[in-house]
C-alpha cells in the first residue's frame, strides 16, 4: 500500500481530444527535430537557468520527464552540456542549466558550449532572473534576440527551441514576465522568416495553478511535466493530450484512493490500486481511429519493476511496466492501443506489485 495526488491536463479540450493541432505554440513540422529513426542520437542541449538545472524535488527541470516521453518512444537521443544535474528518474543528466544566470551570463558562454558538443537541438528558457527591475527587464527581449541571433550564427544548421518563463510570485516581476513573454513569439517568427531555425514553446502555459510553483520563481516537479510534454510536442511534431487520473472529468475511480502530491502534474495522483477490482477507467473521444500510444506516467517505490493493466474498449490487456524510483519520482511507460472514432475507454487496473498513477498523454502512435 503507498500514497497520491490530485492532476492537470496540458492539452484538453472536455474530454473530446483534438490531435494534428499543436497544444499552445509548440510547432507541429514535418521532419521532427527528435526524429524516431537516426543513426547517430539527436544532441540536445537544454539551456538555461536553475528551472532547467532542476531546482524542482527531482532536480531535473522539464529534463527528467522529457526525457522519459523521448526514451518512450525508442527515440535516439543524447542529452550534451558541461553540468550534470538530475534523479533516477532522469538517467542522461548533461545539460547547460545554471542556477542563478541572466540572458547576459549565458551569452558569454553559450559559444564555447556549442563549438564543445555540437548539439542538433537547443531548448532554451532563460530570463527569469532578468525580471527582477524595469531596467534588466526591459533589455531583456533585446538580450535574448542577441543570443538567438548568436547561436544560429555559431551552428546554423542546429534547431533552436525558445520557450516562455515561468510566472513570478511578486505582482511587479510577474508583470515583467508577461511583458518579456508577449515578445518572444514575433521574435522567433522573425527570426524563422530570416531564415534561421528558431521556433517558439509556449511552455508558460503549464505552470496555471497555485500548487504549480513550488516557490516564488521556481515550478514544482509536477507542473515540468507538463511543461516536458509541451517541449516533447514541439521536438517531435507530435501535440500530447493529457488527461490526469484523479481528475473525475477524465476518469471513473473504482476501489482507488486519491491524494494530493506535488510531483503529481495536477496536483494529485490515483493511489492503492491495489485489488483484484481496481479501475481507473479514462473515457475521451477521438476524432479518428486507429493506433494510440498511452504514456502512463506513475510512481513505483516497491523496490523492483511493477505495472498497470492496460485496455482499451474491452480488448486486450497490455503491461504499462515501471522502474522503481520511489513514491516521490514518476516513471513514463508507453503501451499503444487501438482505439474509435468517437467516445474510448481505456481501463488501469492492477499489474505486478504496486504503482500509483498520476496521469496519462495520448497522441497517434508517432511515425516519424
Amino acid at each position: 500500500m503507498r500514497g497520491l495526488l490530485r492532476a492537470v491536463p496540458v492539452a484538453l479540450v472536455g474530454s473530446v481530444l483534438g490531435f494534428g493541432v499543436s497544444s499552445g505554440e509548440a510547432p507541429v513540422v514535418a521532419q521532427p527535430a527528435v526524429p524516431l529513426v537516426r543513426a547517430v542520437p539527436t544532441k540536445v542541449m537544454p539551456i538555461g537557468d536553475s528551472i532547467t538545472a532542476g531546482a524542482d524535488a527531482a532536480q531535473g527541470g522539464y529534463r527528467t520527464d522529457l526525457w522519459q516521453l523521448l526514451r518512450a518512444d525508442g527515440r535516439p537521443v543524447d542529452f550534451v552540456g558541461s553540468a550534470s544535474s538530475g534523479s533516477a528518474a532522469l538517467a542522461d543528466k548533461d545539460n547547460e542549466g545554471h542556477g542563478g544566470w541572466t540572458i547576459e551570463m549565458i551569452q558569454g558562454s553559450v559559444v564555447g558550449w556549442l563549438n564543445t558538443y555540437q548539439p542538433d537541438v537547443v531548448t532554451l528558457m532563460i530570463g527569469t532572473n532578468d525580471m527582477h527591475t524595469d531596467a534588466s527587464s526591459g533589455a531583456a527581449p533585446g538580450r535574448l534576440s542577441t543570443l538567438l541571433d548568436t547561436i544560429a550564427q555559431t551552428l546554423p544548421n542546429t534547431q533552436t527551441f525558445v520557450s516562455s518563463i515561468p510566472p513570478i510570485n511578486d505582482e511587479l516581476k510577474d508583470a515583467h514576465v508577461d511583458a518579456f513573454n508577449a515578445t518572444i513569439p514575433a521574435m522567433a517568427s522573425a527570426k524563422a522568416a530570416a531564415g534561421k531555425k528558431v521556433s517558439f514553446v509556449d511552455t508558460n502555459q503549464a505552470f496555471s495553478n497555485p500548487f504549480d510553483m513550488a516557490d516564488a520563481l521556481h515550478p514544482n516537479y509536477g507542473s515540468l511535466s507538463k511543461a516536458a510534454g509541451l517541449w516533447y510536442g514541439a521536438l517531435t511534431g507530435q501535440p500530447l493530450v493529457r488527461l490526469e487520473a484523479e481528475q473525475t472529468a477524465n476518469a471513473t475511480l473504482t476501489h482507488v484512493q486519491t491524494g494530493r502530491i506535488t510531483s503529481a502534474s495536477g496536483g494529485g495522483k490515483a493511489r492503492y490500486i491495489d485489488f483484484d477490482d481496481s479501475v481507473v477507467a479514462f473515457t475521451f473521444q477521438v476524432s479518428t481511429a486507429g493506433n494510440y500510444r498511452i504514456r502512463a506516467r506513475a510512481a513505483n517505490g516497491m523496490g523492483t519493476n511493477c505495472s498497470h493493466n492496460v485496455a482499451a474498449n474491452g480488448g486486450p490487456q497490455s503491461a504499462a511496466v515501471y522502474p522503481s524510483y520511489g513514491w516521490d519520482l514518476l516513471a513514463v511507460s508507453a503501451v499503444d492501443v487501438p482505439l474509435n472514432a468517437g467516445q474510448n475507454v481505456v481501463r488501469f487496473t492492477k499489474g505486478d506489485c504496486y504503482s500509483e498513477l498520476d496521469a496519462i498523454d495520448i497522441s497517434p502512435v508517432p511515425t516519424a
